[in-house]
């Protein structure tokens, strides 16, 4: 029976829970949507590098580095070169918020792919795969 239920669990459930949830702000319910189109491994790690490139330039700001060749902005620009659907709706989605703000969104929806990744290996196991 559990068998039966794992082979057909649907990995998106969280993030389709998130992506209704009255009480998350309207960002991360866009995010959580964005990302169900995302496959699990390549969805955590997308997720997580811009984050931490978001965290960084956050970190700039605080420290006041304007340089437009600053390492986080750099980052960002190697980031958006590589025109990443996913990652580039993720960034379009924070870009107009204050950076601070973006990194702690982008960051949520991290954890969040990471738990929904962490899935995979132990339903796997269950089903022998």
């Amino acid at each position: 029976m559990i068998r039966d239920f794992l082979a057909a669990y649907d990995f998106n459930l969280p993030l389709n829970d998130a992506a209704v949830d009255p009480e998350l702000p309207l960002v991360r319910r866009r995010l959580a949507s964005l990302a169900s189109s995302a496959g699990l491994d390549g969805g955590y790690y997308e997720a997580q590098e811009l984050a931490e490139a978001f965290l960084d330039a956050a970190r700039e700001a605080n420290e006041e580095i304007e340089a437009d060749d600053s390492t986080a902005r750099l980052r960002l620009r190697g980031i958006l070169a590589r025109n990443l659907d996913y990652q580039r709706e993720m960034f379009e989605e924070v870009c107009e918020l204050p950076l601070a703000d973006a990194a702690a969104h982008l960051c949520w929806l991290t954890e969040l792919m990471k738990r929904r990744a962490d899935m995979a290996l132990p339903i796997d196991d269950i089903l022998g795969r």
